[in-house]
């Protein structure tokens, strides 16, 4: 929505922060970047190929953008390209992207830019390699703190507080270090809390495989730019799914890794405080081999030493996997059967396995509503308050699909104003919280138990190397109608690694609507809502679990089934 300058002041206080900071946004795309008025119209809803044929890149900078992470930095090194090139190529390639999904929350295209051309004049005369990223542009995540930019995270009272040097995230510190070159930040959803991504700052970002479908949350704004190859590698968080499920919806390959291997610490954080599920920082990309070269950069750095008292002193550890694997397939968790897409790419998943002469055996999870009913005492009744005190600051409403939140924060107003007993949706108490976290604990172990024994089905003599398993019932939800996490939050609850494989695309002809009898409302309406037709093009991806802080061996499993895939293709 735009206003002219005299409607501005009879605007409530939040608006207006959100008109500024969309206009100072706008400005930072440079008028030969932007699309022609009319050049790609509303109703086309798959802009994938847009930025490569818009006529803005050059055709050297079409193909440095669809190079993959670990390539170009071979090149850069090399000396085929230079940063300044490289980092002129993907900020333009991210000005496009913004036009056509509006994915990113902060532009610093010049600051980068400055910083490239200095790379490469020192190397020019050093000849010394600034780290395991050199050159590398990446982008990161909204709630990332980079000097002289905002950390939001929707927040309209967020807004106009640039970061400090010395307030940076240690991430942003380490990308530095390893020689990255950061260029833009990625739109998220208020507090980071929802599987879609908009905000009253941004508004919608939508996936470039369909406009009217999600990007994912809250990792969206991430997920959308390296869809559109933006960006060759990215940094999201991850504390219900946030990092698989925008993966998972663009197509794109991602680590979500146990909490204590990389760092968080300086993070904007919509939960600060809460370490009941702890929050995970990971790499999404087009490309698997990058996810392997940014947890090398990252683990390598030390955070242990100095950047991150909750870093576990783990080095990186170079494995190999035996040469017949198993993996347990769970195919619907008895709550929200998946849509016929990702059952299909499940079962391609299978079979792709088998012929290159794994074992896939059958796992079930029992009780698998279990963690998700503690949800509400391990963080969303204190979550509930938070925002609510932050929204009240520039008088922001509560934004659509919260109302579970803000229902929870009326009935507590409720209850203290009656002195009634507080009801189930009025916050909890730290008794009720270490109740819930004991019951947690015990769910673990029955987990871990269960993974051990199948070893005695797995035929190789060994445990189960890794879950296939849906990152969510969708290929990607239609606009506001992302409803169920349990696919990924389980395995925050539970502290696993994860990671996602794309695998194939929607068809109409393949994923047919069928009857399925619905087990409860949600399931029922998901299944109602499916259309195929809406879908058609988009992006299925499956989830590999492994156990925790085995996030080396998980990866190269990921590479194996990967290979797998790609040699059926």
């Amino acid at each position: 929505m735009s206003h002219n300058a005299s409607d501005n002041n009879t605007l409530p206080m939040w608006e207006k922060i959100a008109e500024t900071k969309r206009s100072s946004r706008e400005a930072a795309i440079p008028a030969e970047w932007r699309l022609q008025p009319g050049q790609i119209p509303e109703s086309q809803l798959n802009v994938i190929n847009v930025p490569a044929e818009c006529g803005i890149l050059t055709a050297r900078e079409t193909n440095i953008t669809e190079t993959t992470a670990a390539v170009l930095v071979q090149k850069l090194i090399s000396r085929e390209y230079s940063s300044h090139e490289v980092t002129l190529a993907f900020c333009k390639r991210a000005a496009i992207s913004q036009q056509l999904v509006n994915c990113l929350s902060e532009i610093f295209f010049e600051t980068a830019l400055e910083a490239a051309q200095r790379l490469d004049a020192e190397y020019a005369a050093s000849g010394i390699v600034r780290g395991p990223l050199h050159g590398l542009p990446v982008s990161l995540k909204d709630c990332f703190k980079i000097e002289a930019t905002d950390a939001t995270i929707g927040y309209t009272a967020f807004a106009n507080k640039p970061t400090l040097k010395d307030e940076e995230s240690e991430i942003t510190k380490i990308m530095r270090q390893s020689g990255a070159i950061l260029f833009c930040k990625t739109n998220v959803p208020l507090a980071l809390m929802a599987g879609e991504t908009y905000n009253a700052i941004y508004g919608y970002t939508s996936n470039p495989y369909n406009r009217n479908l999600s990007s994912g949350g809250s990792s969206g704004g991430e997920s959308a730019l390296l869809a559109l190859r933006g960006s060759p590698l990215g940094v999201g968080t991850d504390v219900g799914g946030s990092i698989r499920i925008p993966a998972s919806f663009c197509g794109l390959y991602s680590l979500k890794p146990s909490s204590g291997r990389f760092p968080t610490y300086g993070l904007r954080d919509g939960l600060e405080g809460q370490e009941s599920v702890r929050n995970s920082v990971g790499p999404l990309s087009p490309s698997l081999d990058s996810l392997s070269m940014w947890s090398q950069a990252v683990v390598g750095s030390e955070p242990w030493i100095g950047a991150d008292p909750d870093c576990l002193y783990i080095p990186w550890r170079n494995v190999e996997t035996p040469k017949k694997l198993c993996f347990g397939l769970l195919l619907d968790d008895g709550i929200v059967k998946p849509l016929p897409p990702v059952t299909r790419a499940l079962l391609k998943t299978k079979a792709a396995l088998e012929k290159a002469g794994h074992t896939v055996i059958e796992f079930k999870i029992d009780d698998p509503l279990y963690t998700d009913n503690l949800k509400f005492a391990l963080y969303r009744s204190a979550a509930a308050e938070l925002l609510d005190s932050t929204l009240a600051q520039t008088g922001e409403p509560w934004p659509r699909g919260f109302e579970m939140l803000a229902e929870m924060v009326k009935n507590k107003a409720k209850s203290q104003n009656n002195d009634e007993v507080h009801s189930s949706n009025s916050s909890a108490t730290v008794l009720q919280l270490w109740k819930a976290q004991v019951k947690r604990t015990e769910f673990a172990k029955q987990m871990i138990q269960s993974w051990a024994e199948t070893k005695m089905r797995s035929e190789t003599g060994r445990e189960m190397d890794a879950l296939l398993m849906p990152c969510s019932p969708w290929p990607a939800s239609e606009r506001y109608k992302y409803s169920y996490d349990n696919y990924t939050s389980l395995w925050n609850v539970l502290d696993y690694c994860a990671t996602t494989i794309p695998v194939t695309y929607v068809s109409p002809a393949e994923d047919k609507k069928s009857s399925h009898e619905g087990r409860n409302e949600l399931e029922t309406k998901i299944w109602k809502e499916y259309s195929p037709e809406n879908m058609e093009g988009c992006p299925v991806a499956v989830q590999l679990v492994g156990r925790r802080l085995h996030e080396e061996y998980l990866l190269e499993v990921t590479k194996a089934c990967d290979n797998a895939l790609k040699s059926c293709m």
